[in-house]
């Protein structure tokens, strides 16, 4: 795993900072808290991927307000960020790929996974997977049809409540499903997600 340093925290804070911000320029209408806004997701371009790349992708993301309204820019990124998640998700259940559940659970115990629990993971990436598609869909529909405020509320609020929803059910369900296992405390599966990186790798599934 990989350990934590300032660049991760730097992008933790900046992955926190954007929905705040996003909500205070809606809420306001003042340009500048849209502005600080995006460039909080062109600098995450920048951690993300260092190098040559990083820099030119910031640049690009940094000038784009110059050229266009920033507010309506705010509104792809939900949508582009739980679709990219979702096929982050989804690409690992092609056949001879870890599902990234199974991946995730294997890390947290660090052993192979038992049959049982592999299905029970494989199907819990595919729930994650059409959830991510359900949050871009619901994303791009309510910033063209809903008021700002409303597109707001979901998109920096209600979206990552979901989220949290789903991840600490999918945890009560597995430990009540399958007792006969042992299960990590979940601030230890917190942890394990959290370390994985910001983007895990694509594991072949061990016949």
């Amino acid at each position: 795993m990989h350990r934590w340093g300032p660049r991760h925290a730097l992008g933790v804070l900046l992955l926190l900072s954007y929905p705040f911000l996003t909500h205070a320029a809606v809420a306001t209408g003042l340009a500048y808290w849209a502005w600080t806004a995006w460039l909080c997701i062109a600098a995450l371009v920048v951690l993300s991927f260092p190098g040559p790349w990083g820099l030119a992708g910031f640049a690009l993301l940094a000038a784009a307000p110059l050229v266009a309204d920033p507010d309506a820019l705010l509104k792809f990124p939900p949508v582009i960020i739980n679709l990219a998640l979702a096929v982050w998700f989804g690409r690992t259940l092609a056949p001879g790929e870890e599902p990234m559940i199974s991946w995730f659970a294997r890390l947290a115990r660090g052993t192979e996974l038992p049959p049982d629990l592999a299905r029970y993971t494989r199907w819990s990436t595919v729930m994650w997977t059409a959830f991510f598609v359900s949050m871009a869909a619901a994303a791009a529909t309510l910033a063209v049809l809903a008021s700002p405020r409303t597109w707001s509320l979901f998109a920096n609020g209600i979206d990552y409540l979901l989220v949290g929803a789903l991840f600490f059910g999918e945890y009560v369900f597995r430990r009540v499903r399958y007792p006969h296992h042992s299960h990590r405390p979940l601030a230890d599966v917190v942890r394990t997600v959290a370390r994985s990186g910001s983007l895990a790798p694509r594991r072949t599934a061990r016949k």
